[in-house]
């Protein structure tokens, strides 16, 4: 999005040095515009409640008028589409039972950091990994879901398997605004106002008009709220950082980032699989991941310098890779005080209690591929 490449652009250093002076506060200091966004963000909540309130009121004011009834129950239901959908799961989620090995390991990781671990796990083909809140079907309780790519985990060593869990975990205790839900939830109804008020047939001069004023009012509330939350983010990021650093130590965590610099090395890789055989289960991870560790001096000191200059960041909800690393780099004294050593993990038995989900994945995505380039 142009608008928070800009912001990246104009804000990022300032950012930057507003973390590295709030490391040592134990909770994040509250600011203008957190409390302007989340005033924002309850009053655009409650504008699907208040059109519902508002079909109910005339059904009841006007009753028993058919025209009033019809028009109330349209407001109604155009209430009920602006509610925010709830993020259900609709994949497979690996449960304690399923995985206890690499549970224990959360365990270790939530336990440094204060907190619990999530209550499932999602697997991936993806050099990526999130932790994120997920509804059950037929439950009315929100769950932590730790998300893992296994390009990503396969490429990673043992401390940076570390760094990883303690980030994704630290997005339980850091206060982010958009893992609450707060204004992720605002932003989904706002997205909602903007579809109704979106260019169709034309309606004559009157309603064209309504729906420019429209698309106009809510565009404007969204980009408020994006820049709002856009800082909240980048802030959290760095505070899930730097809770990381106390259980990985910072060594880790920079490897790690370094490592996330150059997944291009893992994309090219892909296509020395060709023709994408699928019998080659969990191994096209074990390939790609080979591809990124095996990266000499001269390709990381490229990519990093890609990264730093472009400004290169995993989304934009994160600040600048290269940017996160400088701040790891600038805490100072020994910030990993419950370090958790990835020697001291039985990662062989973790990995062979993974296999048959990696061998899962890697099929899949090696079929994907086969019907993408070969079969078409």
């Amino acid at each position: 999005m142009k608008i928070i490449e800009k912001w990246q652009a104009r804000h990022a250093q300032k950012l930057l040095e507003q973390a590295k002076h709030e490391v040592a506060h134990p909770r994040p200091r509250k600011t203008v515009r957190v409390i302007l966004a989340w005033f924002l963000s309850l009053f655009v909540i409650a504008t699907p409640f208040a059109v519902i309130a508002g079909g109910l009121a005339l059904i009841i004011a006007k009753f028993p008028s058919i025209p009033a009834t019809i028009l109330g129950l349209m407001l109604i239901a155009f209430g009920y589409v602006l509610l925010p959908p709830h993020n259900r799961i609709t994949q497979k989620t690996y449960r304690r039972a399923d995985i206890p090995l690499f549970f224990d390991l959360l365990d270790q990781v939530a336990n440094r950091l204060g907190t619990q671990a999530p209550q499932g796990v999602h697997f991936s083909s993806a050099f990526n990994a999130y932790m994120a809140q997920y509804r059950p079907r037929f439950s009315m309780q929100n769950e932590w879901i730790l998300g893992i790519g296994f390009t990503l985990w396969t490429a990673a060593t043992p401390d940076q398997r570390i760094a990883l869990l303690a980030h994704e975990l630290a997005h339980k205790v850091n206060d982010d605004p958009m893992r609450q839900g707060v204004f992720a939830t605002a932003k989904i109804v706002l997205e909602e106002w903007y579809a109704t008020f979106a260019t169709g047939p034309d309606n004559g001069f009157i309603g064209n008009l309504v729906q420019l004023l429209g698309r106009g009012t809510v565009g404007g509330v969204l980009n408020v709220l994006n820049r709002l939350s856009y800082f909240e983010s980048q802030r959290a990021e760095y505070r899930a950082d730097a809770h990381a650093a106390r259980v990985s130590g910072a060594e880790a965590g920079i490897s790690l980032l370094e490592l996330i610099t150059r997944s291009d090395l893992a994309r090219r890789a892909v296509v020395d699989l060709y023709p994408y055989s699928k019998n080659q289960n969990g191994r096209i991870f074990d390939h790609l991941g080979t591809a990124l560790t095996n990266a000499d001096a001269a390709q990381i000191d490229r990519f990093l310098a890609e990264a730093a200059a472009e400004k290169r960041c995993v989304d934009g909800s994160h600040p600048p890779t290269t940017m996160r690393i400088e701040f790891l780099g600038s805490l100072t004294g020994d910030v990993s005080q419950t370090r958790l050593d990835g020697k001291t993990v039985a990662f062989k038995d973790i990995d062979a209690e993974l296999q048959p989900i990696k061998d899962q994945f890697g099929k899949a995505y090696m079929q994907a591929l086969y019907d993408t380039e070969v079969n078409r």
